[in-house]
Formats: structure tokens, sequence, C-alpha cells
């Protein structure tokens, strides 16, 4: 029996739209009521990943937290709201995004993950992770992520969103420890992780999502949209196609689909609601991307990473020496010098943790020497 993926129009963040078109979508494939019980706790993990407002389209909307947090009171079960910034903390978070408001006024508690190590027999790869405690000790987890693009990793939706239950700083451990295998090998770490927090239900924002250099600093895309399913695969392939993202150019999909992580196949999933064809988009920018990296065997990607790659460089007429990067940088490779920060080109490994983290959008990606030769090509033979 296929996977259902349901997909219902929301024209724009009114709260009594909002509650009916939720509500909607998720009776499209059983209702509330089909993945949290009465008495039950139930962790609503939202992409909280720094405190931005809600115009910004970085954040899973304050409406929509709303919304779920009623329907599952309505079920019977009681709701925390949890998810781990890289950087400060949870509560810091939500107050600057408008979620705070939400859970002070309906009573709701906002957890910090407290980190505890978990065994994952489920994964392919990775058996062990460090994640929330909160996580493990609740019934159930609702996935609420912000449809959006992702410098690094093309796409940020509901497998990526579940990246948030490690906690803090951990999460950049992750990329050092990944870094010389590849995005794929980074892709496999987060949907083995999936496996493990297994979520009963995702349900995606995308009414206002976010184009171009996500996931801090893109530009909101109005797409109307929300998004709901249980297999978080699905629930991503079928945004790939709104979008117009081929799976293999996606890092995550295209490990779900080589190695049997969820339903990854369209013909396999049962879309319900509007149509794919009737909501899709042709014109979604994306951040910039080249797949000549990808091509290379690996011996000789270590050798011209640098050159092959995007470089984050500090912009310094719009850096504010908040030192935000420097506490992010994974391998401690941002530094200060007479009152400058600075990123050392040789050592950096291309996480984006700073430019994610960055609270001036002062970080510019600039593309490797070998890549600009290579898409200046590309352009003159019609490669776009």
């Amino acid at each position: 029996m296929p996977t259902t993926v349901s997909l219902v129009r929301c024209l724009d963040y009114q709260e009594a739209a909002v509650h009916k078109k939720l509500k909607e979508v998720l009776d499209l494939i059983g209702g509330i009521q089909q993945f949290v019980a009465p008495g039950e706790k139930v962790l609503l993990k939202p992409n909280l990943c720094i405190g931005r407002p809600p115009e910004k389209c970085v954040n899973t909307h304050p409406l929509v937290i709303k919304s779920i947090v009623l329907l599952v009171k309505e079920a019977g079960a009681t709701p925390l709201i949890g998810d781990s910034p890289q950087i400060g903390s949870a509560h810091s978070a939500a107050d600057k995004s408008g979620i705070g408001d939400i859970a002070h006024d309906l009573g709701i508690d906002i957890v910090e993950f407290e980190p505890v190590t978990a065994l994952n027999p489920d994964g392919k790869i990775f058996r062990t992770f460090t994640i929330g405690k909160i996580v493990k000790e609740v019934d159930k987890v609702i996935n609420l992520p912000k449809l959006k693009t992702h410098a690094l990793m093309l796409l940020t939706l509901a497998v990526k969103n579940m990246y948030g239950c490690i906690p803090g700083t951990r999460k950049a451990q992750w990329h050092v420890k990944t870094d010389k295998a590849g995005k794929g090998y980074f892709a496999q770490m987060m949907l083995d992780l999936n496996l493990l927090v297994k979520p009963a239900l995702t349900l995606v924002d995308g009414v206002m999502a976010m184009e171009g250099m996500g996931p801090g600093f893109g530009d909101p895309r109005h797409l109307g949209l929300f998004i709901a399913g249980t297999d978080c695969v699905a629930v991503d392939r079928v945004i790939a196609e709104i979008v117009n993202v081929p799976p293999e150019h996606d890092p995550i999909l295209r490990v779900a689909i080589n190695k049997g992580y969820g339903v990854g196949q369209l013909e396999d999933i049962a879309v319900v609601g509007e149509k794919i064809q009737d909501v899709s988009v042709a014109d979604f920018k994306l951040p910039q991307k080249e797949d000549m990296f990808d091509r290379i065997p690996t011996g000789l990607k270590r050798i011209l990473k640098r050159h092959l790659t995007d470089q984050p460089v500090i912009n310094q007429e719009k850096c504010e020496a908040c030192e935000m990067c420097l506490k992010a940088c994974p391998v401690d490779n941002v530094d200060m010098e007479n009152g400058t920060l600075k990123i050392d080109e040789q050592g950096c490994i291309q996480c984006l943790c700073c430019v994610e983290i960055c609270p001036h959008a002062a970080i510019d990606l600039v593309p490797g020497r070998l890549l600009r030769i290579y898409s200046t090509i590309r352009k003159l033979f019609g490669g776009g």
C-alpha cells in the first residue's frame, strides 16, 4: 500500500485560516487522533535553528505551532515544544521567533535538550547518537519543519529538521566526523537519526517558504502550502517535485533512494488533496550549486576541495564582530585579529555553520578558483 502525503493550500498566516487548513491537511491522512492518544506526552519539534522574527521565514511560523498545540490538546495529549539551536537556548530562540509568546499564552513548556546517549539498532551505519533526553522520554514526536533551502544540503525539510534533536554544538561535531566522506555520508547520518527518532507525524510549513541562500538568510517565497505525512522521505520527495528539484540532485533523497530509506519513489506515494502539478513552481531559487565536486574521486577531492567548493568569507563591511561564527566553528577555524574576524581558508571544512549562525548576514560564499572556471565554461557552452 502506498504511503500517503497530503497537500492543502493556505494562502496566508491568518489564524482562523491556518487552523482550518492544518486540520484539513491532517484529516486527509486520518486526523490528529491517528497520531496521538489521550494521556500521551507529545514533543513538537519545530525548525528553531536561530531566533529570528516570523517575517524572515527562518523558523516554523508561530501560528502553525499554536494550531498544532490546540489539536494535540483536543486529542487529550500533552504537548511540549522543543529544539536545540546550535548556539544559545531554545527559550531565547523561541522568544525571538514569536513561538515563546504562543507557549506562554497556552501554558506550554519549552524544553531544552539535555544530552543523552541513545542506541540506534535500526541504523544502517550510525548505531549510537547523542540526542535530547526529552526525545526518548515522550510518547510521540511531531516534526514541524519550515520549507527552506540549505546552502550545504540544497533543501532542509522533514529529514533535515530531525537534526535539531542533536543538542547544541554537537551538531557541528557531526560535520567534522563526516567531512572527509562527503555530503552523502552526512545525509546517511541524518537518515539513520530519523530511524532513531521516528516522528509519528510530519507537517511542513510551506505557506511562506525560503528560497535562495538558506537556511538563515535566504529570501521569503510564497508557496501557500501545508504538506503532511508520516514518512519523512516521502514528504521530502513530494516537496522536491513541487520546487522542481530532481531527487538525484538532493543529497538526502539521493542517499535515501539508493540505500532504501523510506519511500523515495514518486510512484509509490499517494498524494491527496491538491495535485502536485497544480501547486508546483518552476522558478524556485536554489542555493548556488555545482555538481562538479560530486563527480571527482574521493582522494582527489581532499586535495582540491577548497578550489571546487564555495568558501565562506567574512564580509568586513557587514561584520559586527559579534564572534558568533567563532563560537560556531567546529574546527576552531575562525580567528580574531586586531578586532577583525577572519576564516582560515586552508582549514575550512565547508560545513557552513558560520553562515547559518551569523545574525548579520556578514558571511559570503565565494566559489573556489576551479569552480569559477568550471562555471564559466558551462555557461559558454549553454550549461547554465
